[in-house]
């Protein structure tokens, strides 16, 4: 009975405390919740609304901006000066010859990828141009908005919003399926043709008074690029509007009730980009996130209706009332643990050191008294926990040794490079009669090799290495007679870092022997280091010839003449691991640039 008892008061004890722990918490905090979560829920909506608006307009700028400059060229391209110049246009065989010369050369300005439908030049008696996509019936042109448009812009560019192409040009007896767009949207300027002759600008008189460029895209151009974010929210909704209130994209009857008649300025937006609430013509509330486009001076407006933050409210607050309930589950089993522990302890001792040797601790011991029940036990376990960490202890010696005679199997195979290399220069000095520039060579020298012989640590302090390093490339710029220069740039809080020896000097090398072959200008080298969180990455840049990229590839990975690089870059790896090496990029005819990435121990941090 009283064992019964005993269970009974555990039992009753771990339901008080689930009870405690689970109505508490939802009482206080879930209150709190709902009040926080409307406002974060509208403050986060805006947000994403205000940075997905822009990044359509940024998008739009970019996609439509070579249009200014593909406008402003043609109105002194010399070759359409000499067609209309010498142009007779009664004559219909000659005006679709010069058609056929004009489309081939408004090609030649855009670009491979853009996205232009279709260019023209319109004038009142022809339409030179691409023919077989939509096309202005004879004289619907001229009269026509745009038209009008283009002549009061006094020679700008006009942007046009998305039109229906037969309402437009006033179109009756046309079968829309002969169109391949019902809708586009145009760039429009007014040209005033001339060229430059023996420094002097001539204008094209008497045949260019009404002459247009006129360029069509289709209101796909815009629509995908609003697929791309209404993706990510599909209750915001993406529009690109004129100023006027024109629906440039995407079009269609649901966007022109909710913008039935409404400009920007009724929708109160006065800025280049800003946030406004608005009420459609559904009477329904909206909030508008805008940013207004540098190049047309279109607005991409993202919209949701303010009801859909009371549903997703709800949702949040479901949401967040079951992790409520997840944590307390998990913090009422803690408080079962932590009341059934003691029943357990002579169990969890024995756990608790698995768990440690698992986790690769092998020092882990239990503490027992010799005359608990379970002595022998715990015993057994520390005998095997000591065994165990004997055995791998000799295993990582054997590896240590082993990875430290592969370093100095390297290191010995970069020094006698680097010596061969020093002593040819030393002796084309002798040779040239400069007595006192191979004294102070040999002596930099012999200070060079009592370093690198004399210190046979994998790593050295960063400031003993660039004092060698300053040595070599004194030896160097002497052997060049100074066609070079070498800047540095290394934080002074670095020079008790601890590095790969020599692990600059075989890039600085490339630089001078190969970067700078044949190299006409005064040659330049960059050495610098920063800080990438928890790494440094030194650079060695040039401004020599460059290495093409079927060599840059084989550089790091075959057997070539590059054997300090090589070889560094495998110093670099078997010390800090696979992360850590070397990358190189380059142009040819513009430089290289070396990138090392090494480990920022503690010690060199910077005190702050």
């Amino acid at each position: 009975m009283m064992e019964k008892l005993k269970y009974t008061k555990f039992k009753t004890l771990l339901i008080s405390s689930f009870i405690c722990i689970s109505i508490i918490p939802v009482v206080l905090l879930g209150l709190f919740i709902f009040h926080l979560s409307k406002q974060e829920l509208i403050r986060q909506s805006e947000k994403q609304m205000w940075q997905n608006a822009e990044n359509v307009s940024d998008i739009l700028d970019e996609k439509l901006d070579y249009i200014e400059e593909f406008s402003l060229k043609i109105n002194v391209d010399t070759r359409i000066y000499k067609i209309f110049q010498n142009l007779d246009t009664s004559d219909s065989m000659q005006l679709e010859s010069a058609s056929q010369e004009i489309s081939k050369i408004l090609l030649d300005y855009l670009p491979w990828n853009n996205t232009v439908y279709s260019t023209h030049i319109v004038t009142p008696y022809y339409q030179f141009g691409e023919k077989e996509k939509n096309y202005y019936p004879n004289h619907s042109f001229m009269g026509s908005k745009i038209q009008k448009a283009a002549d009061e812009a006094n020679g700008k560019l006009v942007w046009i919003p998305a039109y229906n192409y037969m309402d437009m040009f006033s179109i009756e007896d046309m079968l829309r399926d002969f169109l391949e767009y019902e809708h586009v949207f145009t760039a429009v300027r007014k040209l005033q043709l001339s060229r430059v002759e023996s420094g002097h600008i001539e204008h094209l008189e008497n045949k260019t008074d009404q002459m247009y460029l006129v360029v069509n895209f289709t209101e796909d151009n815009l629509n995908n690029m609003l697929k791309k974010y209404t993706k990510a929210n599909s209750q915001i909704l993406y529009y690109i509007m004129s100023e006027d209130g024109s629906v440039v994209g995407p079009y269609g009857e649901n966007e022109s009730k909710l913008f039935r008649n409404v400009t920007a300025a009724d929708m109160g937006i006065t800025e280049n980009k800003g946030t406004v609430k608005y009420y459609g013509a559904n009477n329904q509330e909206y909030i508008v996130t805008y940013s207004k486009s540098m190049v047309t001076g279109w607005y991409t407006l993202a919209m949701i209706p303010v009801n859909v933050f009371s549903k997703n409210i709800a949702t949040d607050l479901t949401r967040a009332i079951l992790i409520l309930v997840t944590i307390e589950i998990i913090l009422s089993v803690t408080a079962a643990v932590l009341i059934s522990r003691k029943i357990g302890k002579k169990v969890y001792k024995p756990l608790h050191m698995i768990e440690k040797t698992g986790e690769g601790n092998f020092t882990a011991r239990i503490v027992y008294d010799n005359r608990d029940e379970f002595a022998f036990f715990y015993k057994k376990l520390n005998e095997m926990n000591q065994n165990l960490q004997m055995l791998i202890h000799e295993k990582y010696e054997m590896m240590i040794q082993k990875r430290d005679t592969e370093i100095m199997s390297l290191n010995i195979q970069m020094n006698p490079h680097f010596l061969y290399n020093s002593l040819n220069i030393i002796n084309w000095v002798c040779l040239k009669g400069e007595q006192e520039n191979a004294s102070k060579m040999l002596l930099d020298l012999s200070r060079m090799l009592q370093y690198t012989s004399q210190n046979g640590d994998v790593l050295v302090p960063l400031w003993e290495d660039l004092d060698w390093l300053k040595r070599y490339i004194g030896i160097m710029q002497k052997r060049y007679q100074d066609q070079f220069e070498v800047s540095m740039d290394i934080p002074e809080y670095l020079r008790s870092l601890e590095v790969p020896k020599l692990f600059l000097q075989p890039f600085v090398e490339n630089a001078i022997v190969h970067g700078f072959k044949n190299y006409q200008d005064s040659g330049k080298i960059w050495i610098s280091a920063e800080e990438d969180e928890n790494d440094i990455l030194f650079y060695v840049e040039d401004n020599g010839c460059g290495i093409c990229e079927e060599d840059l590839k084989e550089v790091l990975n075959k057997e070539r003449k590059s054997i300090g690089v090589r070889n560094t870059n495998k110093r670099i790896r078997m010390i800090y691991g696979e992360k850590y090496g070397v990358t190189i990029s380059s142009q040819l005819e513009e430089g290289t640039v070396v990138t090392i990435r090494l480990p920022l121990k503690v010690n060199s941090k910077k005190q702050s």
